[in-house]
């Protein structure tokens, strides 16, 4: 006899697998990112699901309000988060920092999704997508998809 889930639960084979990036999305993060340059900049992407796959579909900038914008992004604005699914994303701007989640994100990051954008020079250099799990974070794939071309994975560093 087979059970059916609860309401309310995602079925395992349910889980974002990818995260696919439009290139107007992915215009505006670096945009915001460039813009805040050297401080570190942040907000959310709002997405739909297709099966197992994320689309970001708008980009919601936030703005840093850390007493030490270089070295991490906080933010209160509640009323501009986008409902779920969405997408967390912040950068890194100093080269010291690794291009994945550090100990300080994993401790504050409190969304189910976080993509790390490393841009040490105010441009992207990496997309890294991490999915909260039962216990740690989760690696996810990030993709690009242009007008006339397949998916393909974004840039992304150790």
């Amino acid at each position: 006899m087979s059970r059916s889930p609860a309401v309310g639960t995602v079925r395992f084979s349910h889980r974002a697998r990818a995260l696919t990036v439009p290139d107007e999305v992915r215009d505006a993060i670096a945009a915001h990112i460039a813009a805040s340059h050297p401080h570190e900049a942040g907000g959310y992407l709002a997405c739909t699901r297709q099966d197992d796959q994320l689309y970001a579909t708008e980009h919601v900038p936030l703005e840093n309000v850390s007493p030490r914008p270089r070295r991490r992004f906080a933010a209160a604005v509640p009323d501009q988060v986008p409902p779920e699914p969405r997408v967390f994303y912040h950068s890194h701007t100093s080269a010291s920092t690794p291009s994945g989640l550090t100990g300080t994100d994993r401790r504050n990051i409190r969304d189910r999704f976080a993509l790390v954008v490393f841009a040490p020079h105010g441009e992207p250099y990496s997309y890294r997508l991490f999915r909260l799990g039962l216990f740690n974070w989760q690696e996810v794939p990030v993709m690009e998809e242009t007008s006339h071309e397949e998916p393909t994975r974004l840039p992304r560093l150790i």
